[in-house]
């Protein structure tokens, strides 16, 4: 009859899927913890009753015994759910086991939230500085190579905006120093054979050129009225 009633607490026992925390291997774990400590006080009490009938003036209280089991559970509990926090987060999980026999329940419920993964505040702001300083040694890339283009960049620019100094200033010589000629210039509807380029000016450019005849000629074309420039 006693040995009914023990191993009817040990079926009453909440089961795994019923808990409120999530399914990870460590619920698993514990549950499985939970249950074999479960089945070993319930030996111990079924133990304990067997021997206490045997003996017609002794009394017990299958109440007390039930509250004691319960109370072991709890402290285990949550000494083991403390442990296993401390373990997750990288520190010792031996004196939190203690603690959450001190403090059941309450203390692994406040490491739970209070504890970060150990060395990850350092990694973050390990990293940050190394971000910071790849961000800083870039701004300062950009800026060599900024005052590095300089007159070039100038130059490149004022190429896209059409026919100007720069532009012919640019063309007029070889790489030996020789005229780089002769072009096709179009201007004004007409079409000269540009010998060589005598000097770019602000406004026009002075060319010499090819005559009817074929004796070189000069002339100043304006920028504004030229067409077409080629090479010929």
């Amino acid at each position: 009859m006693h040995s009914e009633h023990c191993l009817s607490f040990g079926n009453g026992l909440p089961n795994k899927g019923e808990n409120i925390m999530n399914n990870s291997d460590f619920i698993d774990k514990f549950w499985e913890i939970v249950h074999n400590c479960w089945n070993a006080i319930c030996k111990v009490v079924l133990g304990y009753v067997n021997e206490s009938s045997k003996a017609t003036d002794v009394e017990y209280d299958m109440g007390a015994a039930f509250l004691i089991a319960v109370g072991i559970l709890v402290l285990l509990g949550s000494a083991c759910w403390a442990a296993s926090i401390a373990k997750c987060r990288r520190y010792n999980p031996i004196p939190h086991f203690i603690l959450g026999i001190i403090l059941p329940w309450i203390y692994p419920l406040v490491i739970l939230f209070a504890f970060d993964i150990k060395g990850v505040k350092e990694m973050r702001a390990k990293a940050e500085q190394e971000r910071q300083a790849m961000e800083a040694a870039e701004a300062e890339r950009q800026k060599n190579i900024a005052l590095n283009m300089g007159a070039e960049a100038q130059e490149e620019e004022e190429e896209t905006t059409g026919w100007n100094q720069a532009f012919f200033e640019k063309i007029a010589r070889a790489e030996d120093g020789s005229s780089a000629g002769p072009w096709l210039a179009t201007y004004g509807g007409n079409t000269i054979r540009v010998l060589s380029i005598i000097e770019a000016l602000p406004e026009v450019v002075n060319v010499e050129f090819e005559g009817d005849k074929g004796a070189p000629m000069k002339i100043r074309i304006p920028y504004a009225k030229i067409e077409g420039w080629q090479k010929a």
